[in-house]
């Protein structure tokens, strides 16, 4: 089966890409560059790991009209297109939550990425475009110190909407998945199987919002979470 899978150089859809690489599939690794600043290290990163596997179709999809239109909206602070942004590390998570919320905000960022790259997976009459996405009520709800905040677009109803709209418009249909979802898997279930029957190095990703992990937004604290308690369970 050909495949498109959307790589940001995080945990997820890192796991992703070596299953399906695992799988046999014939696999193009799909990068979206719409002028944030932590596209740099993403970029390295999957391109790291695609030399690992031996894989050579990497495709980075540019999409700077995000930006653009960012910045002539201004609704929010551009954080993620600012290098100079610094998150106040003294900030208490839940005012940084309330923060970070309207500061890494695009309006319909991943709607906008998943049809452009469907477009490109429909020029090259890919079967499917796979994406990273978990959604696990343990995983949103179990940390006392942060709530993931959501916006309904890494969602089970955002996947079937997207494949809705994969019926209009395209030459050629493209099934939009993501497979975590279908077989139930927490974010500690994706590490504790896939990372580490794919012996994937977690060191060679990055999860955070900026350049620099600020180690305060939720993509950070459920990473270290995770990571944390395997050290844990290494050390007992």
């Amino acid at each position: 089966m050909k495949i498109g899978i959307m790589v940001t150089g995080g945990m997820d859809s890192t796991a992703l890409f070596y299953e399906a690489v695992a799988k046999g599939h014939s696999v193009y690794p799909i990068t979206v560059d719409y002028g944030h600043t932590a596209f740099a290290i993403q970029e390295e990163l999957v391109r790291w790991h695609i030399t690992k596997l031996k894989q050579e179709s990497h495709r980075i999809l540019p999409l700077k009209v995000i930006h653009l239109t960012f910045h002539n909206f201004q609704r929010y602070s551009p954080a993620l297109f600012d290098s100079n942004y610094k998150c106040d590390e003294k900030d208490p998570l839940n005012e940084w939550d309330k923060i970070r919320y309207k500061k890494s905000l695009v309006e319909g960022r991943n709607a906008i990425m998943v049809l452009y790259a469907m477009g490109f997976c429909a020029s090259l009459e890919l079967d499917e475009l796979w994406a990273g996405y978990l959604y696990s009520k343990e995983e949103w709800k179990r940390r006392l110190s942060s709530v993931k905040l959501l916006t309904g677009d890494n969602s089970p109803q955002f996947v079937d909407t997207m494949n809705i709209l994969s019926l209009m418009g395209f030459s050629y249909q493209v099934r939009f998945r993501a497979p975590f979802y279908e077989r139930r898997l927490s974010k500690a279930d994706v590490y504790d199987t896939i990372g580490k029957e794919c012996a994937i190095d977690y060191s060679k990703t990055h999860s955070c919002y900026f350049p620099t992990p600020c180690h305060k937004c939720d993509n950070c604290l459920l990473r270290n979470e995770i990571l944390l308690e395997d050290e844990s369970e290494e050390v007992l």
